[in-house]
């Protein structure tokens, strides 16, 4: 009687130690953290007629112990032809370790506590009787993008939608 009760006890304690520790995995998943409101100003990259680039990063950290993956993001801009139609905006997200000058995201490893930062680049092309792009930054709103991020760490998969303004002074301030 006294060894199955022993048996019985030592069970409940393995099934709880195995519940925290899947329950502690899961908090670890959402340590991921992103800080849009300490993103870096808009910096130009490049300016020609037909084009103008510019850049910002959007500062991130893995506050858990565990490692995480980016395994995709990408940035979806909020520009439709009724809020204004003089320019097209693209956009796409980077890592510093992975720069790329396609529409690919490179999935990465990140290790517990790690501080970096992911780069979003946004290029703006004239349209609709804009002769120039610079001409075509001028005219441009406020614009909001999305950056989303599609992660992974030890449960399932799981993703970041981070809405993050910018404002027309500052888009404009790149053509000074």
């Amino acid at each position: 009687m006294i060894v199955s009760a022993v048996i019985v006890v030592l069970i409940v304690l393995v099934a709880l130690f195995t519940l925290h520790l899947i329950r502690s995995h899961a908090a670890d998943d959402k340590r991921l953290v992103f800080y849009k409101g300490r993103r870096t100003k808009a910096a130009l990259v490049s300016r020609t007629d037909d084009k103008v680039v510019f850049s910002f990063d959007v500062p991130y950290k893995n506050t858990g112990s565990n490692e995480a993956i980016f395994l995709d993001a990408f940035v979806r801009v909020y520009l439709p032809d009724e809020q204004y139609d003089g320019a097209l905006m693209r956009g796409r997200v980077n890592h510093p370790a992975a720069p790329r000058t396609d529409d690919y995201f490179e999935a990465r490893l990140v290790p517990g506590g790690e501080a970096s930062h992911l780069t979003v680049t946004l290029e703006v092309t004239p349209r609709n009787g804009r002769k120039t792009a610079a001409e075509a930054l001028q005219g441009l709103p406020d614009v909001e993008i999305a950056l989303y991020v599609e992660r992974r760490g030890r449960m399932a998969l799981f993703h970041n939608k981070e809405n993050i303004l910018i404002p027309r002074e500052e888009m404009q301030a790149l053509l000074q």
